[in-house]
């Protein structure tokens, strides 16, 4: 019964790590209420993030977007794409309508409107 008793609980103490090593390198996935499609994934910086009506793909430097962005209509056409510098739209970006067709283009300078 002791044999029983140490294997159960030794397992259950590496099984507790195991989860632990895996949260630390892989990263983390939150899903939607009906568990079929991710909410939010945390993966080596890599975020990516829905709601009901979008889906946003970028960087993220401690809270802060940097680097290329991505947002989604919930259809799969892509929405906007531009880039951000330290939380900050900088350069072009461009706006889609949800049949994926170009309808704006926007020139930011660290965050303000140029065009």
């Amino acid at each position: 019964m002791k044999k029983i008793l140490l294997f159960g609980f030794a397992f259950l103490l590496l099984g507790t790590v195991i989860v632990f090593a895996q949260n630390d390198e892989s990263g983390k996935t939150y899903y939607d209420a009906e568990k079929t499609k991710p909410k939010e994934v945390f993966m080596y910086k890599q975020v990516v993030k829905m709601d009901p009506d979008n889906l946003e793909t970028g960087m993220s430097k401690v809270q802060q977007k940097h680097g290329p962005y991505f947002y989604y209509y919930e259809n799969g056409k892509l929405k906007t794409s531009g880039q951000y510098s330290n939380d900050k739209m900088h350069g072009e970006w461009k706006y889609y309508d949800d049949k994926g067709k170009l309808v704006k283009t926007e020139t930011y300078n660290n965050g303000t409107l140029v065009n």
